[in-house]
């Protein structure tokens, strides 16, 4: 088991943080109490990767004891797959400089594309990947494939099975796989072997007229069984670190439509009923005043309030650690 899982978060434009001012978000993170910083990717940082800003990056995070992490941007599978390499293999090379020997990558896979099948989309993601393998391997690098809401674990785990798990592995988004059907916690248990980074945060869920609608929320503040996805990342992956985040995403799984099921073949009765029971106790707490309604949601609270939101997730996640077999959960005041 993990001894410890360092705790930190995602700091970008939905939280208030422009590019290139990485000061801010690195202050924002030590005031806190955080231990540890995300960056979307290098560019977030320096917009023309500038060596020198990321390394002095690197140097004030470690001064202010915080690990930083980052992710290379988008793996396809549309556009030009030459310009797609260039821009991933710089912003590999600007990750090293930023002093990290991992990053994740996200796909924009279209699954009901009339042109181009899902499975052909995954064959371009795949070769793309493959593409950047041998220089993963020859560096001691890990690309990890992020929880899209475009792709499902089942997806996710055959690219990086393929693909080679040695040099790629998950950064697990929690909240995006119900809009795929599933169940996040039994979806962090098939995936747990491969889980090295992690975007947490919490989601309700609520009916609509073609199904179910994915609402982000604080982790403790939705539906989510936070104590079943952190024991098996305790237990059962190589994740060391626990990265909160709070953005803006707003997606519906169709399940009443019929046709919705056609792309979704790895959706289980199982699984889609943790998800229906969700949006059944969340319909009932907001009937009787326990959390918002749909309608309350509606507005972009602004990131202001995602940053507290951040604080809500930060000690909730920390709470849930506390109870579990002896971890302490991170850093609980400023001095992190």
């Amino acid at each position: 088991m993990t001894t410890r899982l360092k705790l930190g978060a995602m700091c970008g434009r939905p939280q208030g943080f422009d590019d290139g001012f990485p000061g801010q978000a690195l202050q924002f993170a030590h005031d806190r109490g955080l231990e540890g910083v995300l960056f979307a990717t290098p560019r977030a940082i320096s917009p023309d990767l500038d060596a020198g800003v990321l390394k002095a990056t690197a140097e004030r995070a470690a001064e202010l004891g915080l690990y930083v992490e980052t992710g290379i941007g988008c793996l396809g599978p549309f556009g030009d797959p030459d310009a797609r390499t260039a821009e991933l293999t710089a912003l590999i090379s600007a990750a090293r400089t930023l002093g990290c020997r991992q990053f994740f990558g996200y796909t924009r896979t279209v699954r009901d594309h009339t042109e181009l099948a899902h499975d052909r989309q995954l064959g371009l993601v795949r070769k793309t990947i493959e593409t950047l393998v041998p220089l993963l391997r020859a560096q001691g690098l890990r690309l990890n494939l992020k929880t899209h809401e475009d792709l499902s674990s089942h997806e996710v785990l055959h690219l990086v099975e393929s693909c080679g798990p040695d040099v790629v592995g998950v950064s697990l988004d929690v909240a995006n796989l119900v809009v795929r059907g599933e169940d996040p916690a039994a979806a962090t248990e098939r995936l747990a072997p491969h889980i090295h980074q992690t975007h947490l945060e919490d989601v309700a869920l609520y009916f609509v007229e073609r199904g179910l609608r994915r609402k982000l929320r604080p982790c403790g503040a939705g539906v989510l069984d936070w104590r079943r996805i952190l024991s098996t990342l305790l237990e059962r992956s190589p994740a060391e670190r626990l990265t909160l985040e709070q953005h803006l995403g707003q997606f519906d799984a169709e399940i009443f439509d019929p046709r919705w099921f056609t792309f979704e073949p790895h959706v289980t009765a199982a699984e889609l009923a943790v998800l229906v029971s969700g949006a059944v106790t969340c319909e009932a707490r907001a009937r009787q005043g326990a959390m918002p309604s749909l309608q309350d949601l509606a507005d972009d609270p602004g990131a202001t309030v995602r940053r507290t939101q951040l604080d809500d997730s930060a000690a909730f996640v920390r709470r849930t650690l506390a109870t579990l077999s002896g971890h302490a959960g991170g850093s609980s005041g400023s001095d992190s």
